[in-house]
């Protein structure tokens, strides 16, 4: 057996423990200071329309131990980021994104290169099926990593709010407010074109359900088609829209 003096036991069992626990707590903000989840950014380039990608700045900065101390750094810019957008059924909402526009960046589990280069096309079968599924491996195994993200805009802070925010309707509208290009409530939907503001008018009024149920319904069925049945009272409640 050992003899000379030895740190832990001039310690109770309760502060053993809790040394303990701030060693893995030391290393674990170390590894979660590596990996990323997401985090508020900013535009500092336009959008390049051709590979729809952009440049993000992170919002925040980092505190960062040097020689002469700790300090606030920034992240440095990412390139080459893909943007996010609602998009799916042969549809997509797209956005004119300029520098300075702000959003938020999320960043992916797993490495996203062969992804991003070949989506579902050129799939490698997975080895526990062998079946092509669409996936793809990964270029490099790594988590959060800072370049595996992607930009979604529409993050804001309090220095950028929407005047004149609307609580009753859903609205495509300039960020001033001065023009809204549609407008859709409980009462319709207004649109703005080239001859100026439209009223908002019902989705389906009752003359068009009229004519539906009187001369379209009965040529569908006519040819076969059984499709289901109109719920009753829908021509004042969903048809109409009113």
């Amino acid at each position: 057996m050992t003899t000379g003096y030895n740190p832990l036991l001039q310690l109770t069992p309760d502060q053993v423990n809790q040394a303990q626990s701030a060693q893995w707590r030391v290393a674990l903000r170390q590894a979660l200071a590596d990996a990323r989840c997401a985090a508020p950014a900013f535009l500092t380039t336009d959008m390049d329309p051709v590979t729809q990608t952009v440049t993000a700045q992170i919002a925040t900065q980092e505190r960062v131990r040097t020689a002469t101390g700790p300090q606030w750094w920034d992240v440095p810019p990412i390139v080459y980021v893909p943007i996010m957008t609602p998009r799916g059924g042969g549809f997509a909402d797209t956005f004119p994104l300029k520098k300075g526009d702000e959003g938020m960046l999320i960043f992916c589990d797993t490495c996203i290169d062969f992804w991003w280069q070949n989506g579902q096309t050129n799939s490698p079968p997975a080895q526990n099926t062998g079946v092509v599924s669409g996936t793809q491996r990964q270029n490099e195994v790594r988590r959060h990593y800072v370049h595996d993200c992607g930009f979604y805009p529409g993050l804001w802070n309090q220095r950028r709010l929407l005047p004149n925010y609307s609580t009753t309707s859903r609205q495509i509208r300039t960020d001033d407010g001065t023009t809204t290009v549609i407008d859709v409530s409980t009462a319709g939907v207004a649109v703005t074109g080239a001859a100026g503001v439209g009223a908002a008018q019902a989705l389906v009024n009752d003359t068009f359900y009229q004519w539906f149920v009187a001369d379209i319904l009965p040529f569908l069925v006519s040819k076969g088609y059984a499709g289901p049945t109109v719920p009753a009272g829908s021509e004042t409640v969903i048809l109409k829209a009113q």
